[in-house]
């Protein structure tokens, strides 16, 4: 085998070498953005379960005209998510968040949880929002 000939032969091994190597990187890229789409996805299906379980707690429990005095109950959760929960009030015509009292209460009031996680504090991972009503 000639020179020319031997060096073709390495030109194309390394031709054959940097296509191998650009597939696995591809590969491993796309093996990582799978991986982190799933992560992402659990951390949604949490914090949405237990949005619905802080929900149906404050539903559960018994109509407060002033939850800010005597809040309503909350779930326990993670220490890699935060539940808050926040109320405003019906004074006709308008939902408002300034308490009413015995004799302004309209008897309901919308609920919102908005839970967060550690990964994005600063961004909802999900919210929920219903309304709770005094129920005589």
């Amino acid at each position: 085998m000639g020179a020319r000939a031997r060096g073709a032969a390495l030109v194309s091994e390394l031709i054959a070498l940097a296509i191998i190597a650009t597939v696995i990187v591809l590969l491993l890229s796309g093996i990582s953005t799978a991986g982190a789409g799933v992560v992402a996805m659990r951390e949604h299906v949490a914090a949405e379960n237990y949005a619905r379980t802080q929900m149906e707690a404050v539903k559960a429990a018994p109509y407060r005209v002033n939850p800010t005095a005597e809040p309503y109950p909350t779930i326990a959760v993670p220490s890699y998510l935060t539940v808050t929960v926040g109320v405003r009030y019906w004074i006709s015509p308008t939902f408002t968040t300034t308490v009413p009292t015995e004799e302004t209460d309209q008897g309901l009031q919308e609920i919102t949880v908005v839970v967060y996680s550690a990964l994005s504090p600063f961004e909802p991972a999900f919210q929920l929002q219903s309304y709770k009503g005094n129920r005589p």
